[in-house]
């Protein structure tokens, strides 16, 4: 495919390709250049009902089989995907805007790996053994698929966050309709076209539109039995909403605005490395990036030098460079959103460093550092999702621990400490789901990740994760 083509995408629905039924054409743009490279026609209710049809046929099926035979269904899938990987990883670096050694080298390497590893959990369960609990009664539990589950999945890792739904909710017996971020449809589109090389029809479903129609009419549908989310946590909110009319629970991974809080005594080498690579990862555009530093007071001006110049590090180009380590932002609504953050900030902070559109094709923005913030002050209440940081002061351990939870996300975080104690003490009281002790953005498959209070609620991941995608069932015999 050359860089100029336009290609157009299509719905996956029972194993066959087909358009959407509205006359409006969404626009898939390459963030590095502004140009055109996608295009889908939007989904009507009626196409998302097409599609949690066909998933509904296929679920009777799908979920009969042994979780053995559907571990063996996702095992070829992944295989397929492991071959064709690179290929997988230049649709991301194309329609998301990833610098190529980050797609190639970390996210699809691990997209791949996280795939296998539910396929294996589709094999394991867990829950209480079974007993006498009642006298002349046996008692034992049943975790069952649900049934249809409906995925809405965001552009910042728009493959990343589909497998993570996908893998799941298939070992688990379901079957799923998922529909993409407009913005960056080509991996999973690509992905359901692989799939549907080995899964029945009607087991994966890709439908393509807009959040207020397709999305909404996915969520609503009575045919679905849950909805999992990855986005801003005012979408989520309204998420929330429309499954409460059913009702049918929802998974929400939401916003984020994660602390990062280093003690006096930590390792600054070491720490600066990490919160650097991991405050610009993605060019910002992670709900878990190192974005809200909290330092101590004595090693405040050390560390604000000592970021700018690992941000100095930093090669900004274009995506398919080889060497570049900082993309472009999504699109220009989102540079116009960064930029307005860090305007109001100039005006009560101090821009340390960057700030500034990058005067080049493409929706670049400088790495930005920037201090002199008060606690109620935008940056540090609301999720930027950009390259930028903010800095702050702290005095004492209560100080740093109230500023870090003093804000309505509860997704990730981590402390910088060489105590043990008080590294372990501090994480304990953090409010968030995810707390690392002296590193930062470490996940992996086998673990559950979710949010507290304004960052959703409930896992992906691990068995917590698996268990999601399942319904408890007792039954009780009468021995007598």
């Amino acid at each position: 495919m050359s860089s100029s083509a336009v290609v157009t995408i299509e719905n996956f629905i029972d194993g066959r390709s087909s358009e959407g039924s509205t006359d409006e054409v969404m626009e898939a743009v390459d963030p590095s250049t502004g140009e055109p490279i996608a295009a889908t026609k939007a989904s009507s209710p009626a196409d998302v009902d097409a599609a949690v049809q066909a998933a509904s046929r296929a679920f009777p099926q799908w979920s009969k089989l042994t979780p053995g035979e559907r571990s063996q269904k996702l095992r070829q899938v992944a295989d397929l995907l492991e071959r064709d990987l690179s290929r997988f990883a230049d649709f991301e670096v194309r329609d998301a805007g990833k610098p190529w050694s980050a797609a190639h080298e970390v996210e699809f390497p691990a997209i791949a790996d996280a795939l296998h590893h539910f396929a294996g959990a589709a094999r394991m369960s867990t829950g209480q053994s079974g007993g006498d609990y009642s006298p002349g009664h046996s008692f034992y539990l049943r975790r069952e698929p649900l049934g249809v589950v409906a995925a809405i999945t965001p552009w910042n890792y728009p493959l990343w966050q589909a497998i993570w739904k996908i893998g799941p909710a298939l070992a688990a017996g379901n079957t799923i309709v998922v529909k993409p971020s407009e913005n960056t449809p080509l991996s999973t589109a690509a992905f359901a076209q692989l799939a549907g090389e080995v899964l029945p029809p009607g087991v994966l479903n890709v439908v393509h539109g807009r959040g207020p129609i397709a999305g909404e009419s996915l969520v609503e549908h009575p045919l679905v039995a849950l909805t999992t989310f990855t986005g801003s946590t005012r979408a989520g909110r309204r998420i929330a909403h429309i499954a409460s009319q059913t009702p049918k629970p929802v998974i929400l991974e939401l916003g984020g605005n994660a602390p990062v809080v280093v003690f006096d005594d930590a390792d600054l080498e070491h720490a600066l490395s990490i919160i650097g690579a991991t405050a610009l990862y993605n060019a910002g555009q992670d709900c878990m990036a190192a974005t809200r530093l909290i330092v101590a007071n004595s090693r405040f001006d050390e560390f604000v030098e000592g970021l700018a110049n690992e941000f100095q590090k930093v090669t900004l180009g274009a995506t398919d460079d080889h060497a570049t380590t900082l993309g472009p932002l999504i699109s220009q609504a989102q540079r116009d959103r960064v930029t307005a953050l860090v305007d109001e900030a100039r005006s009560v902070g101090t821009v340390v460093m960057g700030g500034h559109v990058v005067d080049r094709p493409g929706f670049y923005f400088e790495p930005t550092i920037v201090t002199g913030l008060g606690q109620r002050d935008g940056l540090i209440q609301q999720e930027c999702f950009g390259p930028v940081v903010t800095v702050q002061r702290f005095g004492v351990e209560d100080e740093a621990l109230a500023m870090a939870n003093d804000v309505e996300y509860g997704l990730a975080g981590s402390v910088w400490t060489q105590d043990v104690g008080r590294a372990t003490r501090f994480a304990n009281e953090l409010q968030f789901g995810s707390v690392w002790i002296n590193d930062h953005l470490v996940l992996g498959p086998e673990m559950p990740v979710g949010g507290f209070r304004s960052s959703g609620y409930g896992k992906e991941g691990g068995m917590a994760g698996m268990e999601e995608f399942t319904r408890v069932k007792q039954i009780i015999i009468n021995s007598r």
